[in-house]
């Protein structure tokens, strides 16, 4: 068949009246489907072009054209497109020319170094430069006319909007001009061609020539200078600093390069390394290959709603520390304190454990939260005690903890807005400011504010908000088949749990009787005589006597100092010893209750950094400190009444000598057994009180707003209790304290004055006392 000699002329085929126009030969029936303008007719010598086989045929055997037999044909004829007239000819090319389509795209060779440099304004217009070449090419093969000829033709067909429409919308590709000309020139072609035949053939040397790269200008430079400060100025800003004896660009010039620079360029200098993080490139974790428990991620967050706080009522945000498990995203456990320290830390872990399996990896950030001595020490650490690894995050590498932060906005977020005492940034700041103001003066009034979210309250909040997301698919989870939608979507922490199990993964918790032990805070001390001390507390047990001078284990709960846990290095419980009185404070002071006092001290110490600035703010102020008034003969009589009073309590040089220098046990344990039992029998009676002291007169300073502070009695009362509040502390501190403060405070201790203003401090803390 003359079709498969045609193949081999060319890759491409089109369709021509139901038979492939790039035969060698055409049959009387295509023939007779051709148009031939009436100038083609007549100079063939005929009235009308034949319409049907049998006028093609007597018209090629009068003409005397070279026929043959169709292959698998008794009946039909086809005549060698060479052999036709050259009219004929020239009307099958106008005909191949309007019914063209786009040929397939040119495969370019891989191995040409410069075609994968091409931009997308040269690639398409080499690629339609490319299919115009080629429909040439196959005009010349297929008809036999010549190059220029169908050259011509093309371009006349163009010029005329006649060309098929797959071939009309590549002219303006291939002009690649701004203006979209959509006709060819000749020598337009020609230089086509002739660029093509340089390069052997090579399409890419249809492409346009690449445009100049721009060289970077002399004050580029300076630019870079005062553009890259993390002060973030602009463009007016660094023209108007802009150096004297450096050439000075314009507006548009600094913005037109600005826009040249990549995003790390242009921002790197007015962002920190941690900032730009966030525009670079970054790896992704796979967790496909854990299994549950594999790593639990845990991190500590401020929750984002102000609450009633545990003891005193007053708003606070607490500090929220929760673990996920990494391969399910399952919440595994969570605990919320007053501040993220380390004993909030170890609750949430201890939380996680118990209630759902132990962990082979813990991962937190890098703060003291977890990275301490409570943690990592080798003996009484919790992660030597649970036999588990600690892995820290880099710092400042929150993309590090992905998920984990994410779970913060999603979820803990979502929380906190669940209440109208909500101060996150999507809060609207006029209602936060009257949230704020009513709930401050609802505390003033009444001590208490119904607004405020209670305590109890919060934490039902949080184990409701645990149920709900881990029953909600996350989208970090392979998908399934929901089986009551039958719809594909994402697992479920819980599902992704079960799933494991299903498998044959087992979870192995920490059972309630270990984590009591495991989970008791525990610190190494010596044994001296039958005692440990542990923060200023002394604790006993006889078995302890036989341990003399060695190291044991000493377990204490967080919130009850009255008895701590002992057990050898090896693990083995030795005792439970009780305090019993072998220490500086009278009642044992739990290490909650000290940490406590340490937070309110720095509190109150911050908050009279704020009164001192505020006062120094009067136009020339100057706060001066009360001078001692004189006391009548009546006030003075009582001061030495109460004094004598003192004095007269149980034998006080015994409890100075006591507090100053240390005692044989038996001794300490017979003298505090009598002194306890003197002041139990002591009366609680109170002196009458004293009259307020007249306030002092200062003769104001015409050069200064003077801002004086009458003395009364109540005052004397607070000097006095202030200075026993710093003896007691320097005493909690082991700070060396004198024999004759150590004896005034022995003394002082015991008074009904101390006892009531210890309950005034307790309540209003340091306000009392400045009150």
């Amino acid at each position: 068949m003359p079709g498969a000699n045609s193949a081999a002329l060319s890759p491409t085929c089109h369709c021509f009246s139901g038979r492939r126009v790039m035969d060698e030969a055409l049959t009387a029936a295509a023939l007779a489907k051709l148009t031939l303008p009436p100038s083609a007719v007549k100079a063939l010598g005929l009235r009308a072009w034949p319409a049907t086989e049998q006028g093609i045929n007597g018209l090629a055997k009068r003409m005397g054209w070279p026929a043959r037999r169709r292959s698998g044909s008794t009946k039909a004829w086809e005549y060698p497109v060479t052999a036709l007239p050259g009219a004929v000819r020239e009307a099958l090319t106008h005909k191949l020319l309007k019914s063209a389509s786009t040929p397939a795209p040119v495969q370019l060779a891989l191995a040409l170094p410069d075609a994968a440099d091409l931009k997308t304004y040269q690639r398409s217009p080499m690629e339609a430069r490319a299919a115009l070449l080629g429909h040439i090419d196959n005009l010349v093969i297929t008809t036999g006319i010549s190059q220029g000829k169908a050259i011509a033709t093309l371009v006349d067909l163009a010029a005329h909007n006649q060309l098929s429409p797959d071939l009309q919308k590549l002219i303006p590709i291939a002009n690649a001009r701004s203006n979209g000309v959509r006709t060819l020139s000749r020598s337009t072609l020609y230089n086509w061609i002739k660029d093509r035949e340089t390069a052997g053939g090579d399409v890419v040397a249809l492409a346009p020539k690449a445009a100049p790269v721009a060289e970077r200008p002399a004050w580029a430079w300076t630019l870079i200078k005062l553009w890259s400060r993390p002060t973030k100025p602009g463009i007016p800003e660094i023209l108007d600093a802009w150096p004297a004896d450096v050439e000075k660009p314009s507006y548009d010039q600094v913005r037109r390069y600005l826009k040249t620079l990549d995003a790390i360029t242009k921002n790197r200098g007015r962002m920190g390394p941690r900032l730009l993080k966030a525009m670079q490139a970054y790896i992704a974790r796979d967790t496909s290959e854990l299994w549950p428990g594999a790593i639990f991620i845990g991190d500590g967050h401020t929750f984002k709603r102000e609450v009633a706080h545990p003891i005193h009522g007053r708003p606070f945000r607490p500090e929220v520390t929760s673990f996920l498990d990494v391969y399910t995203r399952r919440w595994v456990g969570w605990s919320a304190a007053l501040a993220e320290n380390t004993w909030s830390v170890a609750d949430a872990l201890r939380h996680a454990v118990t209630t759902t399996t132990c962990c082979d990896i813990v991962y937190y950030d890098n703060g003291s939260g977890a990275k301490n001595k409570t943690w990592d020490d080798d003996v009484t650490g919790l992660i030597s005690r649970l036999s588990i690894t600690k892995l820290h995050s880099a710092p400042w590498s929150s993309q590090a903890r992905g998920i984990i932060e994410r779970f913060h906005s999603s979820v803990m977020h979502k929380v906190a807005r669940q209440a109208v005492t909500y101060v996150g940034q999507r809060m609207d700041p006029e209602a936060r400011q009257k949230v704020f103001k009513a709930t401050r003066k609802q505390i003033a009034e009444t001590g208490a504010s119904p607004i405020l979210t209670a305590w109890t309250d919060f934490i039902a909040e949080i184990d409701a908000a645990m149920a709900v997301y881990n029953d909600r698919p996350h989208d970090g989870l392979p998908k399934s088949i929901d089986p009551a939608t039958g719809k594909r979507r994402h697992l479920s922490p819980n599902e992704m749990w079960e799933l494991a199990v299903m498998e044959g993964w087992q979870a192995d918790p920490i059972t309630s009787a270990e984590a009591v032990d495991l989970f008791r805070p525990a610190v190494t001390r010596k044994v001296n005589r039958g005692l440990v001390q542990l923060f200023d507390n002394s604790y006993f047990h006889d078995a302890l006597r036989e341990l003399h001078g060695e190291r044991v284990i000493v377990g204490f709960d967080l919130h009850d100092a009255n008895k701590v846990w002992v057990r050898l290095r090896d693990g083995r419980f030795v005792c439970e010893a009780v305090w019993n009185g072998h220490k500086r404070a009278y009642l044992p002071v739990s290490v909650a209750t000290q940490a406590l006092e340490k937070r309110v001290a720095g509190k109150v110490a911050r908050l009279d950094q704020h009164r001192d600035t505020a006062l120094a703010e009067l136009p020339g102020a100057v706060v001066r400190t009360p001078e001692t008034t004189p006391l009548t003969e009546d006030q003075t009589r009582q001061m030495e009444a109460m004094e004598a009073e003192w004095e007269e309590m149980p034998p006080m040089a015994e409890v100075s000598a006591l507090l100053a220098a240390p005692m044989r046990h038996d001794q300490q344990e017979e003298l505090m057994q009598r002194l306890e039992a003197e002041w139990a029998a002591a009366p609680e009676s109170s002196p009458e009180p004293l009259p307020d002291l007249p306030a002092q007169i200062v003769t104001p300073d015409p050069a200064a707003k003077v801002v004086s502070l009458p003395t009364t009695h109540a005052d004397v009362k607070k000097e006095r209790f202030s200075r026993a509040l710093d003896i007691r502390r320097r005493m909690e501190a082991q700070d060396v304290v004198a024999n004759d403060e150590a004896a005034w405070f022995a003394r002082y201790s015991i008074s009904p004055e101390y006892r009531s203003c210890s309950t005034l401090y307790d309540d209003f803390g340091d306000d009392w006392l400045t009150g």
